[in-house]
């Protein structure tokens, strides 16, 4: 009897060593998958805010491509103008927010976006609205500027350029012909910054130097500048605009009188495009007492 009253609490105390034992096993099973839910979940979360960053970071090169189209478009309208401006403070400003923000989270990310749409929509609108402008007074100035005489003669002088080039380039000046050198041709837009597409053309500015010459008559005489546009036409204001070449009449795109006195002279000769340029490849011919002096080109886009 001793004997099977004694095994009854060793019974007892295994029983209990069981339980314990399986019930640590199971919280060691139950904090393996929390931690590993943890780890899943903070695992996701970072991922989630990699994205967010990345997209805040696209974002933020988008608006910076817009405030550059913004100072690249050009146009005479005042009302365009202005809404140009208020736009571009608008990005520039929407740039600023989103380079500082810390926090980033789904709704702001929908937030920018839709801001960027809707910049990207009106800058669209804007570009066709100041491109159909442009296209209608190229028409119009190109009906009631552009001269269209002497087409034989500017036939002529395109055949002849690249042999008168070759020859301007390697020839001394001879005798009392004067010849203009390093010519040089910029085209600029209405704030003076230099461009090179053709619908942002203000000014067409050609320098040169006229070159010493000890034995031509000194006085004071005018420069002409022929500039022959990629249609065959020289651009000229009025049809009235003519001096003597070669026993003809022809006209010219714009003119400057210079004070020589045998000596190097360094001018500058512009002309106001007002908008009726055309992409491609134009000439200039410089004249002076009734000789070609010089030449240049320039191409636009």
């Amino acid at each position: 009897m001793e004997n099977v009253n004694a095994s009854k609490p060793k019974a007892k105390v295994n029983k209990a060593i069981m339980f314990l034992t399986t019930l640590i096993v199971l919280l060691g099973f139950v904090l393996i998958v929390l931690g590993w839910l943890y780890y899943s979940e903070k695992q996701e979360a970072q991922e989630t805010q990699n994205q967010l960053i990345a997209e805040k970071e696209s974002i933020t090169e988008n608006l910076k491509s817009i405030i550059i189209e913004y100072e690249i478009l050009e146009t005479d309208n005042e009302s365009i103008r202005k809404k140009l401006e208020e736009e571009q403070q608008r990005a520039e400003k929407l740039y600023v927010e989103l380079k500082q923000l810390r926090t980033v989270s789904y709704a702001k990310i929908k937030e920018y976006q839709r801001e960027l749409g809707t910049l990207r929509a009106i800058m669209k609108d804007m570009v066709q609205e100041i491109d159909s402008l442009n296209t209608l007074n190229q028409k119009l100035i190109a009906e009631n500027i552009k001269v269209r005489q002497e087409f034989s003669m500017s036939q002529k002088t395109v055949e002849n350029l690249e042999q008168q080039k070759q020859e301007l380039s390697t020839t001394v000046a001879k005798g009392s012909v004067i010849r203009a050198r390093d010519v040089f041709i910029k085209t600029t837009n209405s704030r003076g910054r230099e461009v090179n597409r053709a619908r942002n053309v203000n000014k067409i500015q050609t320098c040169f130097i006229v070159s010493e010459n000890s034995i031509a008559k000194a006085g004071n005489r005018y420069v002409y500048i022929r500039i022959l546009g990629p249609d065959g036409f020289i651009l000229a204001k009025s049809n009235a605009d003519l001096f003597d070449f070669e026993g003809d009449k022809i006209v010219f795109s714009a003119r400057r009188e210079v004070d020589y006195q045998n000596q190097d002279v360094e001018m500058c000769i512009f002309y106001d495009s007002n908008g009726e340029l055309i992409a491609g490849t134009y000439q200039v011919s410089l004249f002076m007492d009734g000789n070609m002096i010089g030449y240049g080109e320039f191409m636009l886009k």
